[in-house]
């Protein structure tokens, strides 16, 4: 497929650290006969390097992302999701609100956690099929209320319910305190039975309210630290284990596990999405990387995102099979389209949003995400349709962002100054050589 031409596998590994150590051995006797095998050993080390780096920066350009302030009396946006009437629902990065945003009327309707949970707020977000708001909690920071529960909110009546959490797997200590469980990131499967993870318990969880109650699901790898929970057409969950840095599969109807060992080390996987095809994708916040999974082979594939340290952070698998992420210091949205294999990034207009969420709206083709900086306190929204136009006039091959784009264009100036250079050093070295 032409996704595995541009990214880069398991088997692709350079590792310098065995040329240099050969050198120090001795085995390749460069600078004993120093002559063209030396320059272009080191020619070719340079060059290497030199592409992933920007050189030159791009002129602004208008951006096609639209933006909208979140009122005073509500704090920056977090979690987010759309509903099927394209309403957008998001928590609060801090307070007690959880907030819908009608693009149609531009209005935010405000939800507060009724008071006598004491002081906390929604966390992770996630609808169900029947338009109900689930969401696991965090405490303030001054606060030490217990946040062991998921709460669930009515949108019809604007009501609450919280529903606490008790692993029937574990043996209370005194005051039953270790049987508590922590829910973090959910998701809602298709039949309304809610999905969660615990990285203090290493676990997955379901959860049914008004039948089978808890199921804890232990991980088989310890202290995995297991994060960005997503769901395929099959019903089978996917996860990224942060710690263990490994890919995990969970299938419910045989409650049986299977992980996958990430081939680039210390990859600190966090947001993951699936797409049409099952293949799971996810992002490399230690690495700068996409990545993706194919079951079928077992195998990775990775891609260097273009912007150098961008910190992708969340990720989600759009229509026509485009990949899109986040990039929550290189402030950028960015899109990875698997066919002709190239990317795309489009700059946030707010200068550190700090973007932190994103979901799709595929019925109105709208990518909506949120903008977390305390400056910022934006919901940001870019057309789909809009942004296919925009990728559609670039070549394919060459799609960059507008910075790689002109980067490209100064790397054959460097590339000619250091040929000179070592062309300089060479003729020195000879001339040297000659008068010993």
């Amino acid at each position: 497929m032409a996704i595995k031409a541009l990214l880069r596998t398991d088997d692709d590994v350079v590792d310098p650290a065995q040329i240099f150590r050969l050198l120090r051995q001795r085995r390749l006797a460069l600078w004993s006969k120093p002559g063209p095998c030396a320059m272009g050993l080191v020619l070719g080390l340079l060059l290497t390097v030199l592409p992933q780096q920007s050189w030159a920066a791009a002129p602004p350009t208008e951006s096609i992302i639209q933006e909208f302030q979140v009122p005073d009396g509500i704090s920056s946006p977090h979690s987010i999701a759309v509903s099927s009437s394209g309403n957008v629902w998001f928590a609060e990065k801090v307070g007690k609100n959880l907030v819908m945003f009608d693009p149609e009327r531009k209005t935010f309707d405000i939800h507060p956690l009724p008071s006598d949970w004491g002081e906390v707020g929604p966390s992770r977000i996630a609808l169900a099929p029947g338009g109900s708001i689930w969401f696991s909690i965090r405490r303030w920071a001054n606060s030490d209320a217990a946040t062991w529960f998921l709460g669930r909110l009515n949108p019809a009546t604007g009501s609450f319910r919280k529903y606490p959490l008790v692993d029937p797997d574990k043996t209370p200590e005194v005051g039953g305190e270790r049987a508590y469980v922590l829910p973090d990131d959910l998701l809602v499967d298709r039949n309304g039975l809610v999905w969660f993870l615990s990285p203090n318990e290493n676990k997955i969880y379901s959860f049914e309210p008004d039948a089978a109650g808890l199921q804890g699901y232990p991980i088989p790898t310890p202290n995995s630290y297991p994060k960005g929970i997503a769901i395929d057409g099959g019903d089978t969950i996917w996860f990224a284990e942060a710690n263990a840095n490994k890919i995990g599969k969970f299938v419910p109807a045989d409650a049986a596990f299977s992980e996958y060992d990430i081939p680039t080390h210390f990859a600190n996987p966090e947001a993951l999405a699936v797409d049409g095809a099952g293949r799971a994708w996810f992002v490399e916040l230690r690495t700068n990387r996409l990545a993706v999974f194919y079951p079928d082979e077992e195998r990775f594939y990775e891609a260097m995102i273009p912007t150098a340290g961008g910190l992708p952070n969340a990720i989600v698998a759009g229509e026509n099979g485009g990949i899109w992420f986040l990039e929550y210091m290189g402030n950028k949205v960015g899109v990875f389209d698997p066919v002709p294999s190239q990317f795309r990034e489009f700059d946030i207009p707010t200068y550190s949003s700090l973007p932190g969420d994103i979901a799709i709206d595929a019925a109105r083709h709208r990518l909506w995400f949120s903008e977390t900086g305390t400056e910022a306190k934006r919901l940001g929204m870019l057309s789909l349709t809009e942004a296919r136009a925009v990728m559609a006039e670039n070549t394919p091959g060459t799609e960059k962002s507008d910075a790689s784009a002109n980067s490209s264009k100064s790397i054959p100036i460097v590339i000619s100054g250091v040929v000179a250079l070592f062309a300089v050093l060479g003729a020195v070295f000879v001339f040297w050589r000659r008068r010993a």
